[in-house]
């Protein structure tokens, strides 16, 4: 059963694969008219509690969203900005580790490579046969990985490099002490193995959680689709505002 959202609700979504249908390229997604409406409406009825949990850009995020700005974190963790607008960020990635990947994109045709300075992502949506040369070369530099604490992880269509200890779990558990966060009852959605990093801490932090496409643990409700999602928010948003 799907989470009731009440005026106390803290309300933390993924973006890409929850809110958007996946495309070939992440510059391609399409943000309904519709959603942007129902985003602002919830935004409103929630007194700003609303923020986008996403693997984008902060920068990305806003370009996407435009003209609505809420709190939001980005790179999964690597920048996270309250509804005050104050940004924290990481430290970029080491060079080392840049030069690997934009070697990657240099010499395989089709990958995109997206640099977010504290995180580095090798979309192969557009290539899928390069899947086994990044998961071989993700290996045979796993040790300089290691030692400038650089984790791997792999989502749909995606490779990314990112600090070890930056989450979307500890960006949420950090938002989630913010006003107008504090005290209120989390409800989070996410689609993809990053976000297990959330739903892993929801019961820590007394939430909930619904997913998308398929059950992760610690999710209450499973939609089949953005879409569907979508049309829930415009639901939620109508009632509330009734």
């Amino acid at each position: 059963m799907m989470p009731p959202v009440s005026g106390n609700t803290a309300l933390f979504l993924d973006i890409d694969g929850t809110l958007l249908d996946l495309a070939r390229t992440p510059d391609r997604v399409k943000v309904p008219r519709d959603l942007l409406r129902s985003l602002e409406r919830l935004s409103q009825q929630l007194s700003g509690a609303l923020a986008f949990v996403s693997g984008r850009s902060l920068a990305s995020i806003d370009h996407l969203f435009a003209p609505f700005r809420p709190a939001a974190i980005g790179a999964h963790g690597g920048e996270i900005r309250g509804l005050d607008g104050a940004i924290a960020r990481i430290q970029p990635l080491p060079d080392s580790v840049r030069d690997i990947f934009v070697g990657l994109a240099a010499n395989i045709p089709g990958l995109l490579l997206e640099d977010k300075k504290c995180a580095l992502a090798l979309h192969y949506r557009l290539a899928p046969e390069a899947q086994p040369v990044l998961a071989t070369a993700m290996e045979k530099h796993a040790r300089l990985f290691e030692a400038e604490k650089v984790q791997i992880l792999e989502g749909k269509a995606v490779i990314e490099a990112r600090p070890i200890g930056v989450d979307k779990g500890t960006a949420v558990a950090a938002l989630a002490k913010q006003k107008p966060f504090a005290g209120r009852a989390i409800l989070f959605g996410g689609d993809d193995t990053t976000d297990l990093d959330v739903f892993r801490i929801l019961p820590r932090l007394g939430g909930r959680g619904f997913s998308v496409g398929k059950h992760f643990a610690g999710a209450e409700h499973v939609f089949e689709s953005p879409r569907a999602v979508r049309a829930w928010l415009s639901r939620t948003a109508e009632a509330g505002a009734s």
